[in-house]
Formats: C-alpha cells, sequence, structure tokens
C-alpha cells in the first residue's frame, strides 16, 4: 500500500473519529498539499483562507529553519484552525479544521497522537496506522483488537517520561518489538506501542507503552495522558549528565498530574552502555529513589540490558 493511501486513510479515520472536525491535511514546507481528507460537503472555498494563514507560518519556519514553530491555532466565525509542525528530518505541517463550535481543547491531545503516526510514515519508520478510538468525552479507548481471554484487568498502561532524547522511544521499542534504531527523531507529543503477553494459558495481559514527547513545549499536551496511566516510568540518560539534573523536575510535573497516589513511579537510568564508571551518578540516582520510594533500574536500549528485568518487576509486582 502505497504511503499516500496510509496517510490519506489514516486522516479518514481521525475525522469519522473525531466530531466537530471538518477535515484534516498535510502539507509539506512549499504550501503543497500531500495528503488531504475532508467531510462530505466541506466547503472548499475555506480553503483559500486557510492557506493564507498557513502560508504565513510556512514563510516563517522557511525564515528560520533553526526554530520550531510547535503549534498554533486560529478561529473566526467560520472555522478553528489547529497546526503543529512535524518531524524537520521530512518536514511538514499537519492541519486540522474543525467547525466554529467544536472543542479544539478536546480535538488537540488527539491531533498529536496522529501527527505522531504521520511523522514516522513521512520518515519511513515502522508504525500502527490504527487510530484508537475515543468516548463521548473524548477520551483515549483501550480496547484490544482481540477481545478474547482479555477484560478491563487485564489491560495496562504504562506511561514513559523523561529529557528529551533520554532513550524513552528507543527502550519502547527493544520491549515491544527486540529491535533497536538509533536514528533518532524526536516524539512530536505521543506514540503508543501495545505488547500482548501471555501470561498463563488462561490469562493474557496487554500493555499499551505510552511514550509522551520530552521536549519542554509539550508539557501542556503531556498532562492529558498522565491520567491514563497505571505506571509511571521516568527516564534519564546516563551518558548526559543534564538529564539527570531535570529529574525533580518531571517528578514534580508526575506528582502533579498523577492524581491517584497509589500509582507505582519508576526512576530509570538508560544508557548504561555508553559510560564506563557510572558508580557515583547511581549513587545519587539511588539516593533519590529512596527519597521518593521510587524502584530503581538500569537499563541500555541497545544491548536490552535491564529491559527484561524492568518489565517482570512491573508485571509481577504491580499489575
Amino acid at each position: 500500500m502505497s504511503k499516500l493511501i496510509v496517510l490519506e486513510e489514516m486522516l479518514l479515520d481521525l475525522i469519522n473519529e473525531t466530531q466537530g472536525l471538518l477535515a484534516a491535511m498535510i502539507l509539506d514546507l512549499d504550501g503543497l498539499i500531500i495528503a488531504k481528507q475532508s467531510v462530505r460537503g466541506f466547503d472548499e472555498e475555506l480553503i483559500g483562507a486557510i492557506m493564507s494563514i498557513l502560508d504565513q507560518t510556512i514563510n516563517r519556519i522557511r525564515k528560520y529553519s533553526e526554530t520550531s514553530f510547535g503549534c498554533g491555532s486560529f478561529s473566526t466565525n467560520e472555522f478553528q484552525l489547529f497546526y503543529v509542525e512535524l518531524s524537520k528530518v521530512v518536514p511538514a505541517i499537519f492541519v486540522l479544521i474543525g467547525d466554529p463550535y467544536s472543542n479544539i481543547d478536546q480535538i488537540i491531545p488527539y491531533a498529536y497522537l496522529t501527527a505522531e503516526k504521520i511523522s514516522l510514515i513521512l520518515n519511513n519508520h515502522e508504525s500502527m496506522t490504527n487510530i484508537p478510538k475515543l468516548n463521548n468525552n473524548g477520551q483515549l479507548l483501550f480496547i484490544p483488537e482481540n477481545k478474547s481471554g482479555y477484560s478491563r484487568n487485564n489491560i495496562n498502561k504504562i506511561v514513559v517520561v523523561g529529557s528529551e532524547s533520554a532513550g524513552k522511544s528507543a527502550l519502547v521499542r527493544t520491549y515491544s518489538r527486540g529491535t533497536f534504531s538509533d536514528d533518532y527523531k524526536p516524539t512530536i507529543g505521543i506514540s503508543i506501542i501495545k505488547k500482548e503477553l501471555q501470561i498463563s494459558k488462561n490469562y493474557n495481559l496487554q500493555l499499551f507503552l505510552l511514550d509522551l514527547g520530552g521536549i519542554k513545549s509539550f508539557a501542556k499536551i503531556r498532562k492529558f495522558y498522565y491520567g491514563y496511566s497505571n505506571a509511571v516510568l521516568i527516564l534519564f540518560d546516563y551518558s548526559r549528565i543534564e538529564t539527570f539534573d531535570n529529574i525533580i523536575d518531571w517528578i514534580e510535573e508526575t506528582n502533579k498530574f498523577i492524581k491517584d497516589k497509589s500509582i507505582p513511579i519508576l526512576l530509570i537510568g538508560n544508557k548504561i552502555d555508553l559510560v564506563n564508571d557510572r558508580e557515583d551518578l547511581r549513587l545519587k540516582a539511588q539516593g533519590l529513589a529512596e527519597q521518593y520510594d521510587y524502584p530503581f533500574f538500569e537499563t541500555s536500549a541497545l544491548t536490552g540490558e535491564g529491559i527484561d528485568e524492568l518489565f517482570l518487576y512491573l508485571i509481577s509486582n504491580l499489575f
């Protein structure tokens, strides 16, 4: 199946799933439409006004090539527009157009989930193309495709957070797919990967791994997803001390948005393969983990060291 067909099918699924959404587009930085879908009867004359707004944004991005404009929104009496800039590897803009009465704030978290999938496809990375379902309140429904042997108690969501390039996506991929890629691309907002486990003959477990983007500007998006979590993993990178220095900020953010204080939080020191002597930093990390009563693990997404032990602990002790 061609990349264009996959993208258009994904946009159509998004429109069908999201109330008040009129159209969805993917543009390159020349303003050319890569893929587009809209509801039946959509007023194509609005495209002229919409493209004028987007041209201004595209010109700013082109002028300040080292600056990311992230996302933006615009409202008129006829429509609401939301855009998010995709990866600079294959630069593009993802645009949603809603009716003037739609709840754009409800659409935005869902838009970031779709944007991440689009970015992966544009950059020739593997991605699940199906879009999760929403309930009437705009919340994600975590339902396995194969419901046989599953109940609500068989489904657990693990939120993974930490500084940009701490190795969150690599750790998730290594555990869920058994593969490692050093082709780094920042997570746009959120990536969700499923991992199915056969615990016993009559008991299946499905994990949803919610990999949240670590860039500071994504904080307003991350807050929507903490509420889904059954456990939180906070990562730092052993090879970059600044990611450990930021751990307190991540702890504070997690505690701010996790309302259920019984939800376990784990501290993870990642990329142990990149450092020969980590004893001093390990002692600091262990001390911090003890201070907050967090379990502490060390992992390498490259070699897989420590990852099975981490998730075995989660499955055995928490779920």
